[in-house]
């Protein structure tokens, strides 16, 4: 006789489910007995564990077969207790050691709760539902809140990694796994805060826990009856919500400096209001999936990338977060209107822009002081599987555009000294005529001064040529860090800038003064910078109006 019977694609013992038959055979409605299921039980025993293929098929024909209930009530509290827990302990160690090579990961797991859970049914007994769980970790990425995610934003050498699951496995092995048990007693103890709708009767449910990630508790879902599992998703630790806002902010997403305003009375109330929340999930997502979406014209990203120069040497992400960490993060209040109405509110946003907080929390991100722009990000408020967050437009002051100009002149860039020059009308005009119509003017003043600061890749820009002018004084060789370099030709470009210099914005009908390489206000918004303390006829700020990735700025002169 075959050792095996498969049935759906699924591997039974076939001398156990042979005596089930037979015990059934010839009987009609007669049910297994007592000593039939006993006698069962002692054959898959044979005088030794029971296995995990034999396991399997007496679950299989606890609920297949028809057994009397003493057969059946004697048969689950069998498969609860068998073998001490120490087959349990063999499988554990058999896939997380032998099968994935993971050598210090621990593991509180009940082998009481293995046999419970088994008992539930399904094809997957508990060594594949283990194994599922570590594929789940090691594999999904399709997550915001996926244990993937949180090592690349963490790590950032697992990009170029050879191998992204031997990277993960470093920090599986740091971890502790669990198997998240059904009782909710069980669950309390853990100290995670669980929702109530999980789903124990299709899925066996497992959290991982990485000490440099905590309060997190990483969630894998494995189903019972399918090959598929995912993770995408954490459970926070139960604490105050000062706490945990705190390990959030400076712990999962590293902004060491980022201030908050978060009312923790605030939280609560909303908390109590929208039921089924995670405003640890909520806050994650908002603090990565909301700061770095960038699927709209309006993001911030967008806002980083077009307006604030991205310096080749760190990549957009890495720029976005020091820029971030300067920053202010505000939790918009359920009573922000009334708030707006009486002139107290905290974060004022315009009307039209009002939050819509029933169905979303809603953050607010001021930027670093003298930045004259602020974002708002909505993340839905029944977070519990890592939904993203998303932001679409920063805000601007609400003041005349001579005053917003003057607030980036003056408030961010400290130059006092600096003329800008521009007609309203001609703005206007080239954004309906060769677009794009978002693009706001001070924006615009923002990303040609920071090119003329910053662009030191162009032979022949503002920066090239003051440091040839200053080279005996200031020369690389000097620095040891390049930023350092760079910083001190900034100091002086600065100089040149507040000493009578002239930004102009082009007309789309140019001057006599056409940029010598022949770009078109069709292509690109253009300014003429004239700084007559440096050079007497001046340098092109040349912006492209529609780039392609990884397209910049450049500044050049006639030098």
């Amino acid at each position: 006789m075959a050792y095996y019977r498969i049935i759906e694609g699924v591997r039974y013992a076939a001398d156990l489910l042979e005596a089930a038959d037979q015990a059934t055979q010839g009987k009609g409605e007669s049910r297994i007995s007592l000593q039939e299921i006993q006698a069962i039980h002692q054959l898959a025993m044979d005088g030794r564990m029971i296995t995990d293929t034999e396991r399997r098929t007496l679950l299989y024909i606890a609920q297949r077969y028809k057994l009397t209930a003493r057969a059946k009530s004697w048969l689950q509290a069998q498969m609860q207790t068998t073998g001490g827990g120490d087959d349990i302990e063999q499988t554990i160690t058999r896939v997380l050691r032998g099968d994935y090579g993971l050598r210090t990961i621990t593991w509180q797991i009940d082998p009481a709760e293995v046999r419970q859970q088994e008992a539930l049914g399904g094809k997957r007994l508990f060594g594949a539902a283990l194994a599922g769980a570590v594929e789940a970790f090691l594999r999904w990425n399709q997550g915001q809140l996926s244990l993937s995610a949180f090592v690349f934003r963490y790590d950032l050498a697992f990009e170029g990694s050879p191998s992204p699951q031997d990277f993960l496995k470093t920090y599986l092995d740091q971890g502790t796994l669990f198997l998240i048990p059904t009782s909710p007693e069980a669950r309390a103890e853990l100290g995670y805060d669980f929702p109530d709708t999980l789903d124990f009767a299709s899925s066996w449910l497992f959290g991982l826990h990485v000490p440099v990630f905590a309060p997190a508790l990483f969630f894998a879902s494995v189903s019972r009856t399918q090959p598929f599992q995912y993770s995408n998703g954490y459970f926070s630790r139960k604490a105050a919500p000062e706490t945990l806002i705190h390990s959030i902010i400076n712990r999962f997403t590293g902004f060491t400096r980022l201030n908050w305003v978060i009312d923790t009375a605030e939280v609560a109330r909303q908390l109590a209001l929208f039921l089924e929340q995670n405003f640890g999930n909520s806050l994650f997502a908002a603090l990565h999936g909301g700061i770095f979406n960038g699927e709209s014209s309006f993001s911030f990203r967008d806002f980083i990338q077009q307006e604030i120069w991205q310096d080749p040497d760190l990549d957009l992400r890495t720029y976005m977060r020091r820029y971030i960490d300067r920053g202010t993060l505000h939790l918009i209040p359920l009573d922000y209107r009334a708030q707006a109405a009486a002139g107290t509110a905290s974060f004022p946003l315009p009307e039209h822009q009002s939050p819509w907080i029933e169905g979303d929390w809603v953050f607010g991100l001021e930027m670093p002081a003298n930045t004259h722009v602020k974002v708002i990000i909505t993340t839905p408020r029944q977070n519990s599987d890592g939904e993203t967050g998303w932001n679409d437009g920063f805000i601007e002051d609400s003041l005349p555009l001579a005053d917003r100009i003057g607030a980036v002149i003056s408030g961010e860039f400290k130059l006092d000294g600096l003329n800008v020059v521009f007609s309203e009308t001609e703005i206007l005009s080239q954004q309906q005529q060769f677009g794009p119509d978002w693009r706001h003017f001070p924006g615009l003043v923002r990303q040609a001064l920071n090119t003329v600061l910053d662009d030191y890749l162009t032979p022949r820009s503002v920066f090239s040529y003051v440091a040839r002018q200053h080279e005996a004084e200031v020369s690389a060789t000097h620095f040891d860090d390049p930023h350092e370099y760079r910083a001190a030709i900034r100091h002086l470009i600065r100089d040149y800038l507040k000493a009578g210099a002239t930004l102009e914005f082009l007309p789309a009908e140019l001057p006599d003064y056409n940029p010598i390489d022949g770009e078109t206000t069709e292509d690109n918004w253009l300014f003429f910078v004239m700084i007559p303390a440096l050079h007497p006829t001046g340098f092109w700020v040349v912006i492209p109006r529609w780039p392609d990735d990884g397209v910049l700025p450049y500044v050049y002169g006639d030098v």
